[in-house]
């Protein structure tokens, strides 16, 4: 508020002594004319603030990225367990965790239980995993 009152007094203060210092004539008028509608903008600036719409605000209420993150980390692990039976014929359970950061979905960490497995598969997964970028990675032997 303080801001507000020191800017429309400089803009009324700048605005008197801008029409004292132009001579007489049509060009005093024009100047004026602008000085005043300046002084006017610059006294109606809090009525315009109530009608902004802050979108960025706004956006971020409707998505609930807590749900969202869920359902992504479910559609991920389904999708790793396909993908390692497909690769290395080993059933599993897997857990994918999911976070919003940053205006992005971002992987931070996952869990795979593999069904009956040796030491050497659990290494290969794991190795795997690390190679398709994945981070915090947890493979170990579930027995059935």
């Amino acid at each position: 508020m303080q801001t507000y009152l020191l800017g429309a007094a400089g803009v009324i203060f700048l605005s008197v002594i801008v029409s004292l210092l132009v001579p007489e004539g049509k060009l005093n008028k024009t100047i004026t004319f602008v000085m005043r509608l300046i002084c006017i903008f610059v006294l109606i600036q809090p009525i315009t603030g109530i009608f902004k719409i802050s979108p960025s605000a706004e956006s971020e209420n409707f998505f609930d990225y807590e749900y969202v993150c869920k359902e992504y980390a479910e559609h991920q692990g389904t999708q790793l367990e396909i993908l390692l039976l497909d690769k290395f014929g080993a059933e599993s359970e897997c857990a994918v965790e999911v976070e919003y950061e940053n205006s992005g979905f971002k992987v931070n960490g996952v869990e795979v239980a593999v069904i009956s497995a040796d030491k050497n598969l659990i290494d290969k997964i794991q190795a795997y995993l690390s190679g398709l970028g994945y981070i915090n990675i947890s493979v170990y032997a579930k027995s059935s």
